[in-house]
């Protein structure tokens, strides 16, 4: 049996609430217009966004992705991204917004950049 998520890395960036998420390649809207996945007008939601929360979640934190979870798709910024080696992977900038935090959520903001700064 295979890790859960495999091929998935997260890096921090030196920048505060910045991070280098690599995953494999999603569904862009176009793409998705095109194969009629999305309809013209419909909401799009950013696979790489859900990618990016649920694996700091359940993969990072070991915590349930559900509605509780204190960072949400709106708290989310894709910055840029670029091609990794034969384009099945990309490597995405992330940024998650500055807002006011409440004491719990900051816990977690510093747990997650605690953990990704341990040597695994």
């Amino acid at each position: 049996m295979g890790r859960p998520f495999k091929g998935l890395y997260l890096r921090l960036t030196g920048a505060p609430l910045f991070f280098s998420f690599v995953t494999y390649t999603p569904q862009s809207k176009e793409q998705m217009i095109t194969c009629g996945d999305l309809l013209e007008g419909e909401e799009f939601l950013s696979q790489v966004v859900c990618d990016f929360l649920l694996f700091v979640s359940e993969g990072i934190l070991e915590l349930s992705f559900s509605s509780d979870f204190p960072i949400h798709y709106d708290d989310v910024v894709v910055v840029c991204s670029r091609q990794r080696g034969d384009g099945v992977q990309h490597e995405y900038l992330i940024r998650i917004k500055e807002r006011d935090w409440t004491q719990g959520e900051r816990i977690l903001l510093d747990q997650l950049t605690g953990l990704l700064s341990q040597q695994l």
